[in-house]
């Protein structure tokens, strides 16, 4: 196939897209063509919570809601593996031994996502269960190593017994200062505040049993949290800065 039928293909299908989310009402994300970051690797997330599982599961589900963004993303396993033999670098609180712009080099992509997980908190006491996710993310460019885009977010749910009071949903928080962050509420706005999920209130027993043994449940299969993060990553993501798309440059001219 050559370019010209590759090209015909793309507009075919995004006029397709167009008419399936006019129909439907799905969201049609237009490219930036004024972007000039095409390619990206999403790094290793720096974990300041206490759960040592979280930062692999959030990073996948950030990489799941990025490709829909118009970027070229890196497979986060050729990333994993590139800074692992060529910088030895396996966490996110090692990259500071690099400058995003050697990171980039050596990824060969022109802007990396840097994040931060904050808190991934389950506490449940069949009193007040709380519940919360906080994380923080931001682009650089590597060729200038600016910061393209930056945002954080934190979600949080509380369950309590009946007139036993929750948290307040809008209380403000200091964020101290992060690896590779001066100033991190200026690179990640967002990241102070909470945004409530819902307080709920139940009885003693439907508390012990929607508390802890939930948490019991969502340990064994995984799913610990899942709500609070696809909701964190969902008020997140509408923020962010969208690709440009598949330059021509990127379309092989291979005819088969």
């Amino acid at each position: 196939m050559n370019r010209k039928n590759v090209r015909l293909v793309l507009s075919f299908t995004i006029i397709m897209l167009f008419l399936v989310g006019c129909a439907t009402g799905l969201r049609i994300i237009p490219t930036n063509p004024g972007n000039p970051i095409h390619t990206v690797a999403i790094l290793p997330m720096l974990n300041n919570s206490d759960d040592v599982n979280a930062p692999t599961r959030v990073r996948e589900a950030f990489y799941n809601h990025l490709v829909n963004y118009h970027y070229n993303v890196q497979a986060l396993k050729e990333t994993n593996d590139i800074l692992n033999l060529q910088m030895g670098i396996t966490m996110g609180k090692q990259l500071d031994m690099a400058t995003a712009q050697q990171i980039g080099e050596k990824l060969g992509v022109d802007g990396v996502f840097y994040g931060y997980l904050l808190n991934f908190d389950e506490i449940t006491t069949g009193v007040v269960n709380t519940y919360k996710v906080r994380m923080g993310w931001k682009l650089v460019d590597t060729k200038t190593g600016n910061i393209s885009w930056g945002r954080g977010v934190g979600v949080r749910r509380s369950q309590s017994i009946g007139g036993v009071a929750g948290l307040a949903s809008d209380e403000a928080e200091q964020v101290r200062s992060l690896p590779g962050s001066e100033n991190p509420m200026q690179e990640m706005p967002g990241l102070n505040k909470w945004i409530s999920m819902g307080d709920e209130s139940t009885d003693l027993v439907g508390g012990l049993i929607s508390g802890i043994g939930g948490a019991v449940v969502s340990g064994i299969t995984g799913n610990h949290l899942e709500d609070e993060m696809n909701f964190a990553l969902n008020r997140l993501f509408p923020n962010m800065l969208i690709g440009p798309g598949v330059p021509a440059s990127m379309i092989s001219e291979t005819e088969y």
